[in-house]
């Protein structure tokens, strides 16, 4: 197989960006001089540092996620079908801001873009290609929901209710975490931080936690409206979002068509991943609801996975943009440094999982799970969790290099998407285990 030369970067940066990567934007933990293990081991050292801290910052968060939704779950059975459309809700939000900072990450490392982060060309191509992005995924979700509840008869609300709460909630949660990702991105940045490494953990889990309350308040908003409003509206949003994404197709603005073209398809993929990853769930509903701490830590699980995959996939994609790998058959010495820091993070914050979501089952007077059975099943999850997030990640980073997509459109919505199954699977197969043989 013929490997990727420099000059096949052409299709995702521009030559003089090519030229700037090394002076413009540098990550603070790139350094091409040969130090040995010695400066791997700095490397890998700095990176977890950065990496780490807003790992357990979006890991506290999501907790807090997952107590808000057990505190309106009383509301779902007012609106039916609701509890289907909320994993696929809150893995749009994060993968559409996710790789949307991840975007930004690399143009500021290959110079495109230059802080300040004002309205330039390339920006304003990105937040169009966002915009169709929410529109367009929003209305495809709903069809999905509704679709999926036919399937394996579960009651739900009409199509037309379904399709308004997506794209309403979508819409509302949108611009928070637009003003969000631009936030981080250049605070980091300013502050001599790789993007790399904390924009996609903090985008993820601040979608997990503005989901939740704005997807039930929009949900108590539209029972009030009457139907042919609803109806109206509904049509509406179907007419604009179908007329944005031909638009954004046949677009003269290079970029924002090439998201739209390369990240759609990637984007309904992982909304049918994420639902089966809501109904999955359901199967193993009475024993997530006995043993609420399990419960409380699938949504974490799957940040956890989405974002080391996140981290890692930036990473990968950056220095692939920067010419340091080549994404060939044989793994080059900065992506095992890469795969060592996701093994180094792994091995530091599942443990700390454990013990933060045994806290918070006691001071929230949830299930009996004893201290030892809690950190058994984080720790063998979550063992096995990061072994599938770095075998997902890079096989979906290298696939659509070989396939000429720019990485930082599609990865991070797949890579998010399959660790909602993946995570979600570990931590029940891990719980069945360790309560078997408690029993």
């Amino acid at each position: 197989m013929v490997e990727f030369e420099a000059k096949e970067e052409a299709p995702f940066i521009s030559r003089d960006a090519s030229e700037q990567s090394l002076l413009v934007a540098m990550p603070a933990d790139l350094n091409f001089d040969d130090g040995g293990l010695a400066s791997d081991l700095i490397r890998i050292s700095r990176i977890v540092k950065q990496s780490f801290f807003a790992l357990v910052i979006c890991a506290v968060t999501s907790m807090v996620a997952g107590l808000s939704l057990a505190n309106l779950s009383h509301l779902l059975a007012l609106y039916p079908g609701l509890i289907i459309l909320i994993p696929g809700a809150i893995d749009m939000r994060g993968t559409i801001f996710g790789t949307f900072g991840a975007r930004l990450g690399t143009s500021l490392h290959t110079g495109e873009i230059s802080p300040p982060l004002s309205r330039s060309e390339p920006l304003r191509q990105q937040v169009a290609g966002v915009a169709i992005q929410v529109l367009t995924v929003s209305m495809v979700l709903a069809f999905v929901v509704k679709g999926f509840g036919i399937a394996v008869g579960l009651d739900t609300l009409s199509i037309y209710e379904l399709m308004l709460i997506s794209v309403l909630s979508s819409i509302f949660s949108g611009l928070i975490l637009l003003g969000f990702t631009l936030l981080v991105i250049d605070k980091s940045f300013r502050k001599g931080w790789d993007p790399d490494n904390i924009s996609v953990p903090f985008i993820t889990v601040a979608g997990d936690v503005i989901t939740i309350p704005i997807l039930f308040g929009t949900a108590i908003f539209v029972s009030t409206l009457a139907d042919p409003l609803t109806m109206g509206a509904t049509l509406f949003f179907i007419f604009a979002s179908t007329a944005s994404v031909v638009y954004g197709i046949g677009s003269n603005h290079q970029l924002m068509a090439r998201i739209v073209r390369q990240s759609m398809p990637i984007l309904i993929i992982a909304t049918l991943f994420s639902t089966v990853a809501g109904l999955f769930m359901g199967i193993y509903e009475e024993m997530l609801v006995a043993l609420s701490t399990v419960l409380l830590l699938i949504p974490v699980f799957n940040a956890v996975g989405g974002n080391l995959g996140g981290i890692l996939s930036s990473r990968l994609t950056s220095a692939y943009h920067l010419g340091m790998i080549k994404m060939g058959r044989k793994l080059e010495e900065e992506t095992k440094i890469n795969f060592g820091c996701t093994l180094v993070l792994s091995a530091f914050l599942f443990p700390t999982l454990g013990l933060l979501s045994y806290a918070v089952s006691r001071a929230s007077g949830m299930d009996a799970l004893g201290f030892s059975e809690i950190m058994t099943i984080c720790l063998v999850a979550g063992f096995f969790t990061t072994i599938l997030t770095i075998l997902v990640t890079y096989s979906f980073t290298r696939f659509f290099v070989r396939v000429g997509f720019d990485p930082d459109n599609v990865t991070i919505p797949m890579i998010t998407s399959v660790m909602d199954v993946l995570g979600t699977a570990s931590l029940i197969v891990a719980t069945l285990a360790v309560v078997s043989v408690a029993l």
